[in-house]
Formats: C-alpha cells, sequence, structure tokens
C-alpha cells in the first residue's frame, strides 16, 4: 500500500472557444425523487463499450449490457456517499470512493489505499484509474490530488485560489498525466496532459458537473445536459435547450468516440457509438428506499444523434406504424429484450420481427442489412441490422426511398402506433404500456 501524496505545482492554462449545437426535442416530466440518498451519482464504461455500470450514493452498484456485477456497498452502512466509481483494465472489477475518500473494491480491483479516516480539507468529488489499474487517483473540491498504487502524482490544484469547486478528473490514455475540470468549466492539466480549452470564463447556462476523456481531448457535461468537447474528443448531441425531468450529473466516453449521459433521476442518455443498455428507476415506496433495475428496459430504435422527437412521432399513410426517414445503412436496434426472426416479402422487403418480453410484436421493414441471428435471443439495443429502402435496392420491398418502418402489434395481430412509446424512448421517460397505446389516430 503507497502513502497519499498531496503536492502543489504551478500550471497555467489558456481559454479557446468552442461552438457547440444541440438536439431539439421536448418537455419532459418530472419522475424521481432526486432527493433521495440512493440517487445515482456516475456511469462507468465497459472496457468494450456493450454496457455499463451505475454507482448510487447509497453504495448501489447496478450492471447493464455486457457489464458484470462484482459487488456493491448497496444496504451496507457507509461514513459518507458514494461519489465515484473507477473500472479496471480487465473490466473484471470496479472501485467506488466516498465524499470522505474511503475506497471500496471489487472483483479484480485491488485495495491501494484510501483516505477515509484521514483529515481532509474538502470532500472527494472524483476518481480515476490507472491504464495498468494497479492504482488510483482521487482528486477532493479543492483541487487536492491523492495518489495510491502506481499512480503518479503530477500536481494539484490544492492550496490554489479557484474560482469555482473542482467537480471531477480523467486521466491521459498512458496514465502519465491527468485533467481536473471545475463547475465554471476551468480546465487545469498535469503531467502528459495537453489543454485544448475550456468553459472558464464563459457564460454557462449550467454548471459542469462531469469530464471524461478521448485520445488527445476531453469533452464536459453541464447539469441542463449541454456538452463542450475539446481536442479530438466529437460532438455527438446533447440534452441542452431540453426540458429535463431531473439534472445530470455525469458523463462516461465509450470506447468507439460516443458518450453517456446520466441524470439524478437515473435517466441514462447516448450519443454516437454509445448504446442504450437501460437505466436506474427508484422505486421509493419501497421498504428500503433504494434505487432499482427497471424491469423492462426499452431502448431507442436509432441512433441519437440521426432521429428527433418529430421524426419519431411522425403520421404513417395508411395504418398504424411509423415510417422514420433515415439514410440507406443507419443501424437500428431492439426496443427491447426478445427474440428475433428475419423474414423475406414483397412488401416489407428485408424485414425483422421481434417478440418482445413486454408481449409486443416489433416488426421492422426495408432493411438494408440484417446482423441479428435468426431465432437469436437479444437485450435492448442490440443491433438489429442497418436501415435500407432506396427503390429497388435489395431488401427495399415496396419501398420508394431511404427510411426505416416500424409496425408494433398488441395482442397478437393488433396493430397500435408505435409514436408514443418511441418518444418516451426518445426523452427517457416512462414508456407507456402498450394497453395505453391507440390502434388509430396516428395515420395521416
Amino acid at each position: 500500500m503507497s502513502s497519499p501524496r498531496r503536492l502543489l505545482q504551478t500550471i497555467s492554462v489558456a481559454v479557446a472557444a468552442v461552438v457547440v449545437s444541440t438536439v431539439v426535442g421536448v418537455a419532459q416530466p418530472a419522475s424521481a425523487d432526486v432527493s433521495s440518498a440512493a440517487a445515482p451519482v456516475t456511469l462507468a464504461s465497459t472496457p468494450s463499450g456493450n454496457g455499463y455500470w451505475i454507482a448510487a450514493r447509497d453504495g448501489g452498484v447496478f450492471a447493464f449490457g455486457d457489464a458484470p456485477f462484482h459487488g456493491s456497498m448497496g444496504g451496507k452502512p457507509l461514513n459518507a456517499p458514494v461519489t465515484a466509481m473507477a473500472v479496471t483494465k480487465t473490466g473484471r472489477g470496479y472501485w467506488l470512493v466516498a465524499t470522505d475518500g474511503g475506497i471500496f473494491s471489487f472483483g479484480d480491483a485491488q485495495f491501494y489505499g484510501s483516505m477515509g479516516g484521514k483529515p481532509l480539507n474538502k470532500p472527494i468529488v472524483g476518481m480515476a484509474a490507472t491504464p495498468s489499474g494497479a492504482g488510483y487517483w482521487l482528486v477532493a473540491s479543492d483541487g487536492g490530488i491523492f495518489a495510491f498504487g502506481d499512480a503518479q502524482f503530477y500536481g494539484s490544484m490544492g492550496g490554489k485560489p479557484l474560482n469555482k469547486p473542482i467537480v471531477g478528473m480523467t486521466a491521459t490514455p498512458n496514465g502519465a498525466g491527468y485533467w481536473l475540470v471545475a463547475s465554471d468549466g476551468g480546465i487545469f492539466a498535469f503531467g502528459n496532459a495537453q489543454f485544448y480549452g475550456s468553459m472558464g470564463g464563459k457564460a454557462l447556462n449550467a454548471p459542469v458537473v462531469g469530464l471524461s476523456r478521448s485520445t488527445a481531448g476531453y469533452r464536459m457535461v453541464a447539469s441542463d445536459g449541454g456538452v463542450f468537447s475539446f481536442g479530438d474528443a466529437p460532438f455527438h448531441g446533447s440534452m441542452g435547450g431540453q426540458s429535463l425531468a431531473a439534472p445530470m450529473v455525469g458523463i462516461a466516453s465509450h470506447p468507439g468516440g460516443g458518450y453517456w449521459m446520466l441524470g439524478l433521476d437515473g435517466g441514462v442518455f447516448s450519443f454516437g457509438t454509445a448504446r442504450y443498455f437501460g437505466r436506474v428507476v427508484y422505486k421509493t415506496s419501497t421498504s428500503t428506499g433504494g434505487s432499482v433495475p427497471p424491469s423492462r428496459a426499452y431502448a431507442l430504435l436509432l441512433p441519437r444523434n440521426t432521429v428527433t422527437a418529430a421524426k419519431l412521432t411522425a403520421k404513417h399513410h395508411d395504418y398504424p406504424a411509423v415510417d422514420i426517414t433515415e439514410p440507406v445503412g443507419t443501424p437500428f436496434y431492439a426496443v427491447i429484450s426478445g427474440s428475433v426472426t428475419n423474414f423475406n416479402d414483397a412488401k416489407c422487403g428485408y424485414g425483422v420481427q421481434l417478440v418482445g418480453d413486454d408481449g409486443g410484436v416489433y416488426v421492422y421493414c426495408h432493411a438494408s442489412q440484417r446482423s441479428a441471428a435468426n431465432g437469436a435471443r437479444v437485450a435492448a439495443g442490440t443491433q438489429l441490422g442497418q436501415s435500407g429502402g432506396a427503390r429497388g435496392a435489395a431488401g427495399a420491398g415496396s419501398s420508394t426511398g431511404p427510411h426505416l418502418h416500424l409496425q408494433l402489434k398488441y395482442p397478437a395481430g393488433q396493430l397500435r402506433c408505435p409514436q408514443q412509446l418511441l418518444l418516451a424512448t426518445f426523452n427517457n421517460t416512462t414508456p407507456p404500456a402498450l394497453t395505453a397505446l391507440p390502434t388509430s389516430g396516428c395515420t395521416a
């Protein structure tokens, strides 16, 4: 076990402008009790990017996609709430850190030391693991850095004046440096971490709450869902300008360049290559008052940056269904877990039928490619194929232009308008019961 090191280093930073666009959406109703002691605080990606963990303030850990569950502090006494999480190199373990600096290790995550029980000037607000998984850094809200295991100390803001408190940190890909971010968007770079720009000194609609990195850049998220990208970190969209059920609390990068944002109510918003695998939902009426994962998680039908609320709620031409204009080759996903049957016919072309665990039968038409095996059991968010529909192309069927067609049958044989269900997945609100979906009124 190594001893903590907290030193000071003088650095200079520059400020650069950044232009960010937003996704147009619709208002969401208020939902969860976001004051709960079990409120989600952080999200971390698996190494593959095909899953993630969500950790809550009470130490509860919820695993989605290919993220394995290795244990949690849920239901156990804590001296202070959990504030951050880091994942080992293998993805077979993780650490949780509490605001008092206490460390909790699970799976193949080794304990290398903590600040638990030691005096702190300010609470711990962030954590980052070394690339080897044999160490980690903690950061306090005053910018103090504590290094353990093979994590090297490269400097800190501890003891220096800050305009606003530090809210998070992330390490460079090789672990030879790290960035800190303050709630005003100020960035502080140490070691081999390069400064690519910041929001420090610029007007923000809401405070910054999290930071994630790319290969040679980083992006930050504000509590209103605004995203600010710097360096080579691509911008794939944000929730800025939309009405949210609860403020954002963090951001995590997908290995392929996308990202997820986490809301205080457990809502997860996926952008770019990042896919939705589920969310945490409160059941505040339970005796424990804890957070529980949903029994039926719905996923967005298409990549978030390719759709809008208007597209998903467009009227169909002559029967309950929806046609969503998309370029040929756009991935489409299972809206819920279920079983797949691939089929071909003259009208639908290359079709995919998904018998969902909610009892609904979802029919996708005009695919250019199909990627799920016939008869396969799939999770919500699994890619089923790529859209098509170009007139005369293979798999287009009767389509006269690129789009994805979706129809929903519930019970079997009864067509229902899927628009409100798709809108709920887009807004990350509670999906309506299938019985509540209309059987008419969604045609032009």
